[in-house]
């Protein structure tokens, strides 16, 4: 092999010798092609060949490669197979790691004991100091007990007189006086922990983490005691009974002692120089005990926060109710599911030493307690402190600016929330963002929320004031019928209702594209290029929809010439009936029969309205023949005035009842046709209340109504008995109902 290599090397050296001999002494010649090949051809097969030459003879190392020169072959990537294989290997050697630390974490404990028993003999050996520790929790608790008992006074005062819910400024009060208990606490801590356990030692330290446990304990019960009121049902904003309140309360009192003693515990563990390992073994065990206590807690409460939850959800009336009522009543699987991925997490903080995930996950539990303790207050707000809802004159109940602000409130408190733990995921977990860049970042996303947030609140700001002036203005009932009623509601309302619809879509359109093109621009995106595609898209879709655009535009007309309103009687030649409403391409006609019609406005033509200004009501009455007429329009004409001054009617009618004259002469009567002009409100309901006083009236003036009764006359005789023509017409009904098939 090696005597092949090196005569390789020798003809290669001949042939370039010879080469540059021929170069020296004439002009270099290019060799012709072969047949059938051109010049280009020729040339790439030979560089073809060169290459393959002398990487073959770089590859044998008869050529030295170049320097500087590196394999251009990507080193291959490891099998997804082979990574999944690496990452077991390490979780495995991470849990042995671990799971070896215990001995080391019971003989550091162990060291520690010593260490308390070898700094305190002249205290009489380390039960004495966990003896004057409980003696110092039992003094702070002491202190603390006796302050409440001694504000129970000034509960009675704030109180007093305030059977029910009472204000946001007692609510207040209430708390002043529950914080100062918790102030006693902690002086009283403060002082037992300087006097007994004074200096930088092992029990010092202890009584001081242990102390500050104890307060951060009592300050987060005190925040839920604010909340459930156990022994004060009055002032208590979350919606459970006596029991309940109690048990949750417990609860909760038991679940954060828990977290605070292992967290103190655990801090006191780290001060001692505990190895890291043995760290992460204490870690487990904590997680463990904490998971119990909490999935124990959430097991012990479940049927009471299902009964919070679900009065919340009642109370708010949003869609989708009984979705939500039945997600609140199973409640405690998700809320189990959720403490297991923590429980979890921990886990895998541990083994990793990814600590940060551990806190991310408690930050943003935190966070989710809090807002149900806030979405807790703003419902106790709108529930109890707020006036009832004012109705209308027709019963239509009138919308609150309390339930506006709170659920604008409730955006807010949601959004920072969101921005919260999306910085905790984004930049401590993911580091999705650099610390230095996070100012940059956070601007951004604060403007963004803000953007939202003000979209939202002009937003809710239409929607109370379309509610409002609705409520003002009321449209009749689908089916109902004002006319019926004296104190009948408007069934015409002023135009600013009738576009109200229209008003309140055009204002979402508008919101909700400034807020997109706002926020996209915030976020650095060029919004010029979607203006320019949405005139586009725009322009297509009013060319290949003419029909839609012609209803659209048809409809804009008619609104713009006040053809019609909500509530009035149309005539479209189709159709007749009250409008109900309308969109920007078609209107909704009720028929006095109950029938829907939906007629598109390019297809409306001519419109013949009813209700617009003022209607005439002309109707006719049968009176006998031998009627005095002066008579009959003295009287028709006294009840007309009467009618006019009355409050009733007088706001409807625009000219009195009066006769016209006679319209027609019977045989058995004389026909008299009256009218009276009015609103096109309830018109038949002004002629019924005419007529029911003309009747009233007439008979003690002497004027008869025309009768429909016929005597019959006998030839030759008098009048035929009654009774006989009773019977005679029995007798014929009867024969006529034998000799009838059956």
């Amino acid at each position: 092999m090696c005597l092949d290599g090196a005569m390789r090397s020798l003809v290669l050296a001949l042939g370039l010798l010879v080469s540059m001999a021929t170069g020296t002494m004439a002009q270099p010649v290019p060799p012709a092609p072969p047949p059938g090949m051109t010049q280009q051809q020729f040339d790439a097969l030979v560089d073809a060949i060169s290459g393959a030459v002398v990487k073959k003879l770089t590859e044998q190392g008869t050529i030295a490669r170049k320097p500087g020169a590196t394999d251009t072959t990507a080193p291959a990537k490891p099998s997804d197979d082979g990574q999944f294989r690496t990452e077991s290997r390490v979780l495995a050697d991470r849990v042995q790691v671990v799971l070896g630390a215990f001995p080391d974490l019971f003989r550091h404990t162990g060291i520690v004991v010593d260490q308390l028993n070898r700094r305190t003999l002249e205290r009489a050996g380390t039960l004495n100091v966990f003896l004057l520790l409980a003696l110092a929790v039992a003094l702070a608790l002491g202190a603390e007990l006796v302050a409440r008992w001694a504000l129970v006074g000034a509960h009675r005062g704030i109180l007093h007189g305030h059977d029910a819910a009472p204000g946001p400024w007692r609510l207040l009060g209430l708390a002043a006086v529950d914080m100062v208990p918790i102030l006693v606490l902690a002086v009283a801590a403060r002082a037992v922990g300087g006097w007994w356990f004074a200096g930088e030692d092992t029990p010092a330290r202890l009584a001081t983490l242990l102390l500050f446990g104890l307060v951060a304990w009592r300050s987060y019960v005190l925040v839920f005691r604010l909340w459930f009121r156990p022994s004060l049902p009055v002032a208590r904003i979350v919606p459970v009974n006596d029991a309940d309140a109690r048990r949750i309360y417990y609860a909760l009192s038991f679940v954060t002692m828990m977290t605070a003693a292992v967290r103190s515990w655990s801090s006191f563990l780290n001060g001692a120089g505990t190895p890291p390992d043995a760290m992460s073994a204490a870690a487990v065990v904590h997680t463990v005990v904490l998971a119990v206590a909490y999935i124990g807690a959430i097991w012990f409460v479940r049927a009471p926060v299902a009964r919070w939850l679900v009065a919340m959800v009642e109370h708010t009336h949003h869609a989708g109710e009984h979705i939500r009522i039945a997600l609140a009543r199973q409640w405690f699987i998700f809320a189990i599911a959720l403490f297991l991925a923590i429980a979890a997490a921990h886990f895998y903080a541990v083994i990793f030493a990814r600590f940060e995930v551990s806190q991310a996950i408690v930050r943003s539990l935190g966070v989710v307690i809090a807002l149900v303790l806030l979405e807790t207050l703003f419902d106790y707000v709108t529930r109890r402190l707020a006036k009832p809802a004012g109705t209308t004159e027709t019963g239509i109940a009138a919308p609150r600016f309390i339930d506006v602000a709170a659920r604008c409130l409730r955006v807010l408190v949601r959004i920072v929330a969101f921005v919260m733990v999306a910085e905790t995921w984004v930049v401590e977990v993911l580091a999705l963002v650099r610390p230095e860049d996070m100012w940059r970042v956070a601007r951004s996303g604060i403007t963004v929320g803000t953007i939202l947030f003000l979209a939202y609140v002009a937003w809710e700001t239409v929607q109370f004031l379309a509610d409002r002036y609705a409520a003002r203005n009321p449209v009749m009932a689908p089916g109902g019928d004002p006319e019926d009623m004296e104190n009948a509601a408007p069934t015409n309302v002023s135009r600013l209702r009738t576009l109200l619809p229209v008003m309140r879509i055009a204002m979402a359109v508008v919101i909700v594209v400034l807020t997109t093109l706002v926020v996209l621009s915030e976020l650095g995106v060029n919004i010029a290029p979607l203006i320019a595609g949405a005139s586009v898209i725009g322009l297509a879709i009013s060319f290949g929809s003419q029909a839609l655009v012609r209803d659209v535009v048809s409809g804009v007309f008619y609104l713009a010439d006040d053809a019609f309103r909500v509530g009035e009687y149309l005539d479209v030649g189709k159709a007749k009936g009250i409008v109900e409403g309308f969109t920007l391409r078609s209107i909704r006609l009720r028929h006095q029969n109950g029938q829907v019609h939906t007629i598109p406005f390019g297809q409306l033509g001519q419109i013949s309205n009813f209700s617009r200004d003022w209607t005439t009501v002309k109707f006719n009455l049968r009176f006998a023949r031998n009627t005095d007429f002066e008579k009959v329009r003295k009287a028709v004409k006294k009840i007309g005035q009467e009618m006019m001054n009355e409050p009733e009617f007088k706001r409807d009618m625009l000219q009195p009842l009066k006769m016209q004259g006679v319209a027609d002469i019977a045989d058995n009567a004389l026909v008299l046709r009256f009218k009276f002009t009015c609103r096109p409100i309830k018109p038949t309901y002004i002629q019924r209340q005419a007529v029911k006083r003309m009747f009233q009236a007439f008979p003690a003036l002497g004027i008869e109504f025309a009768q429909t009764m016929v005597n019959v006359q006998a030839l030759g005789g008098g009048p035929v008995d009654p009774a006989v023509l009773g019977g005679a017409a029995a007798h014929a009904q009867s024969s006529a109902t034998a000799g009838a098939p059956s």
